[in-house]
């Protein structure tokens, strides 16, 4: 079958972000003059963010940037999974006034979201929701909402323009709390939407490179059903965002790891030489050595590993025989942050082109059990439970 005539929705998603960025940057920068008050943001001292899903690992991967715009003694960044803050994060009485919870979530639609911005408003603490709908439950529970902006489109799921979108939005939030608080200077926010188009810009000259070997790494693992993704750090969320992507797409599992637990455990997975093994890694990271250790104990059980990073595979100093690599950009100078922002690409492909091979439709076909429960997905209908 020819290549684009397998241009399905997710690769769609992934060859419209240049021409989504300059579209985004304006719904973001909207959404900031109309968000929480600088002078608000002034007195905050912990920031907990929080989300479902795609919108939780956007979380994780904001932490960084919060820390790189908002250092200071006495600040805390924190990104905590959405159950628990709503269930059973301990919020303290005492540093409730200066405490922003920022929930993410394009749609704003999951109950657990709004239950965790009512929990958070109970305690006394600000809230704020990064969303795209302003009409959505979550935008309308939290006090101060950074509405995003993103344009609609008929190839729009699963998420990757909102995840693009999100990220966006919270590095954005990071600088322009930055700037109200005198921890970084004027100008922060515009600079950082000046290395976003850069970034952006620097992945669309490689697109059809990294293209090319998404296709020859799906046309070799077509007929595996096992798969795993493997990261550190905040390269953790971006595996898992790929893993997810594998199941919304083709409905084949692929659990994500990070490299010291997976050395421990998944090593000893049955049938090594059928699971397509994923690993996501920048050059420049502390786990460097750790990564190449990993991927060399993989190739050893003789694992199709395919390996992502921000340098040529001998700068990164992988030597092992039959591993597939995709050099992906390096983020701009001063801006490290940005690394998870989109090195997500050449995995989401594969999972594209996998769900090709097995002529998946994506959230599976009509006939399917998920699709013919009288239940369904509790997502958007779960009870709200504001506990103590």
């Amino acid at each position: 079958m020819d290549k684009e005539a397998r241009l399905h929705s997710l690769k769609r998603q992934c060859f419209s972000i240049p021409d989504l960025c300059e579209t985004q940057i304006a719904g973001v920068k909207k959404g900031l003059e109309n968000t929480i008050p600088k002078d608000v943001l002034k007195n905050i001292r912990r920031v907990i963010i929080t989300g479902c899903g795609d919108s939780y690992l956007a979380g994780i991967i904001a932490v960084p940037a919060f820390k790189h715009y908002v250092s200071a003694f006495g600040n805390h960044f924190s990104c905590e999974r959405c159950i628990d803050v709503a269930r059973n994060y301990p919020f303290d009485p005492k540093y409730a006034a200066a405490t922003l919870v920022v929930a993410v979530s394009a749609s704003g639609g999951p109950k657990r979201v709004t239950e965790a911005l009512k929990r958070a408003n109970a305690k006394g603490c600000h809230t704020l929701v990064v969303t795209n709908r302003p009409e959505s439950l979550a935008a309308q529970e939290a006090k101060y909402n950074i509405i995003v902006g993103t344009p609609a489109t008929d190839f729009s799921t699963p998420g990757l323009r909102n995840y693009y979108a999100s990220l966006m939005g919270l590095f954005a939030l990071a600088a322009y709390m930055g700037e109200a608080k005198g921890l970084s200077p004027e100008g922060s926010v515009d600079k950082l939407f000046d290395a976003i188009r850069e970034f952006t810009k620097a992945y669309e000259e490689k697109f059809d490179y990294m293209d090319k070997i998404a296709l020859d790494v799906a046309t070799k693992w077509k007929d595996l059903d096992k798969f795993e993704s493997i990261g550190d750090d905040v390269n953790w969320a971006t595996a898992y965002f790929i893993g997810a992507k594998f199941v919304e797409c083709a409905g084949l599992m692929c659990p994500t790891m990070d490299s010291e637990d997976w050395c421990h455990v998944n090593y000893f997975a049955h049938d090594s030489r059928y699971i397509g093994t994923i690993v996501v890694a920048e050059k420049d990271a502390p786990d460097r050595s750790r990564v190449c250790e990993t991927v060399h104990q993989a190739r050893n059980v003789a694992r199709p590993t395919f390996v992502t990073a921000d340098c040529p595979i001998e700068e990164f100093g992988i030597t092992d025989e039959g591993v597939d690599y995709c050099e992906v950009p390096k983020a701009p100078e001063g801006f490290a942050f940005l690394s998870p922002m989109l090195n997500y690409i050449p995995g989401s492909l594969v999972a594209d082109y996998i769900a090709d091979f097995c002529d998946e439709v994506y959230f599976r076909k009509p006939d399917a059990p998920q699709n013919n429960t009288p239940i369904g997905t509790t997502i958007s209908t779960s009870n709200i439970e504001v506990v103590d």
